[in-house]
């Protein structure tokens, strides 16, 4: 199996690295179906070091997770990591292919040399991020048009 590329046998995904570009229809459907694709691009989607991650069942892009490099306001890193637009389709949550993407992210965070890995999460996901070991910073806050979330941090070991 090429490097970077997970699989299990409960279901039959694989994750692998995709363009920002081939993530933007998930961030859409599943994450932001008020805003057009083309709103879709994030701060860092162009970062050299970001790695895009897609989850496939077959050839079907079911779930989805971008890293980059980026400060996490008020927490001291020395290499912190920014995770945004991760989603999988609600059909196949609760496969462990959310845990899969970032499994793959950290991994690959880690290689670079990243100590802290941080995101704005819903609050309906904080469950599937604190199984994982995140932990919260900080107030609920509300994000226009997608609901109530927390920043989330995640210390890589």
């Amino acid at each position: 199996m090429p490097a970077g590329v997970t699989q299990t046998e409960a279901m039959n995904y694989h994750i692998r690295p995709i363009s920002a570009a081939e993530t933007r229809p998930l961030r859409q459907q599943i994450l932001r179906p008020h805003q057009t694709i083309a709103e879709l691009v994030y701060p860092g989607d162009d970062h050299p070091l970001a790695l895009h991650l897609g989850a496939f069942i077959t050839e079907t892009l079911t779930g989805i997770a971008s890293f980059a490099p980026e400060a996490c306001p008020d927490v001291p890193a020395q290499a912190a990591w920014r995770l945004r637009g991760m989603g999988v389709l609600p059909t196949v949550q609760q496969k462990g292919i959310g845990t899969a993407l970032l499994d793959a992210g950290i991994h690959y965070v880690k290689q670079q040399r990243g100590d802290l890995v941080w995101c704005h999460g819903r609050s309906s996901a904080l469950p599937f991020y604190r199984r994982y070991g995140f932990v919260t910073h900080g107030d609920e806050f509300v994000v226009p048009h997608t609901g109530p979330h927390y920043v989330l941090l995640y210390w890589i070991r």
